[in-house]
C-alpha cells in the first residue's frame, strides 16, 4: 500500500464516517441552532431526540464516495417510541487497489435517548484490523455518565453527546466524543448560510451548510449540509487532499 493510498483512508478515524447520520424526513422534531456565531450553543442543552413528535420509524442509506468511487454504505435506523429514541449506524468501507482490497472498516452503533438526554450508547468498530469498544453506563452521580472505551472508565457530564450528527441540534453541542474510538472532541460550527446542493443521484436540496472543526487542526474537520434536520450530505478532505464525500440516497 503505498503512503499515498494509506493516507487516502486515515479519514475513517471518525466511522460514523462517520456517523452520517440523519433525521428529519421522521418528523422527529429536533431544535434548530439557535446560533449562526462560529461558537456552539448553549453548553447545557440538552439534545431534543425525544421532543413531542409522532412515534414512527426511518431507514436512510449513504453513499460514500472518493474521488469519484463508491467505497461504501452507511445505514441509518431511528426508532422513537414515545419519549424514547433509538438510533442504529452500520458503516463498511473498503478501499482497492487493481481489485485487491488495501483497506477495510466496519463499525456499528447504537444509541439511546430518553427524556432528551443521552441514556446509552454501544458502537464497535474494526478499524483496519484495529478493534475498539465505546460504550455510555450510568455515572455516580444523577449528572455524571460513565463513558468506557476498551475497558477503561472515565465519568463525564451527562451533557455529553456521540458526534453522530443524526440531527442538527448535535453540532451545537460542545461536549462530544468519536463514536468509533470514544476521542473526546471540542467541536467550533460556522454557519455557512443557505446553499443547494446536488446529491450524488442528481437530486437537489435546499439546504444548510454548516462547517466543523475541532480545536485540535485536522482531529474533526468537515461540512455538513442538513435539509431541516435531515443530513443529506457531509464532505471532508483526506490527508492526501482526496475529497470524501457521503450522500443520502
Amino acid at each position: 500500500m503505498t503512503k499515498k493510498d494509506s493516507a487516502a483512508v486515515s479519514f475513517v478515524s471518525f466511522a460514523a464516517v462517520c456517523s452520517i447520520i440523519a433525521c428529519g424526513a421522521l418528523a422527529i422534531s429536533v431544535l434548530a441552532p439557535r446560533s449562526s456565531s462560529a461558537e456552539p450553543a448553549r453548553p447545557d442543552a440538552a439534545i431534543r431526540a425525544d421532543a413531542p413528535a409522532a412515534t414512527g420509524k426511518l431507514h436512510q442509506v449513504f453513499d460514500i464516495i472518493r474521488s469519484g468511487d463508491k467505497i461504501g454504505v452507511d445505514t441509518v435506523d431511528v426508532d422513537r417510541q414515545k419519549d424514547t429514541t433509538s438510533v442504529k449506524t452500520n458503516t463498511k468501507l473498503s478501499v482497492k487497489v487493481l481489485s485487491i482490497e488495501m483497506y477495510h472498516m466496519e463499525h456499528s452503533a447504537n444509541e439511546t435517548w430518553k427524556g432528551g438526554q443521552l441514556v446509552a450508547f454501544k458502537s464497535h468498530t474494526n478499524d483496519n484490523g484495529t478493534k475498539h469498544d465505546v460504550e455510555i453506563a450510568p455515572g455516580s452521580a444523577a449528572d455524571k455518565l460513565t463513558l468506557i472505551v476498551d475497558g477503561v472508565k472515565t465519568e463525564v457530564p451527562k451533557t455529553i453527546s456521540p458526534a453522530s450528527l443524526w440531527t442538527r441540534e448535535i453540532i451545537n453541542h460542545p461536549d462530544l466524543f468519536d463514536p468509533a474510538d470514544g476521542r473526546r472532541l471540542s467541536v467550533k460550527v460556522k454557519d455557512m448560510g443557505e446553499e443547494t446542493v446536488t446529491l450524488d443521484d442528481g437530486a437537489k436540496k435546499q439546504t444548510h451548510h454548516y462547517k466543523l472543526s475541532d480545536k485540535s487542526p485536522g482531529e474533526f474537520d468537515r461540512d455538513v449540509w442538513y435539509d431541516g434536520d435531515l443530513l443529506v450530505r457531509m464532505k471532508l478532505i483526506g490527508s492526501d487532499r482526496s475529497t470524501i464525500v457521503s450522500d443520502l440516497r
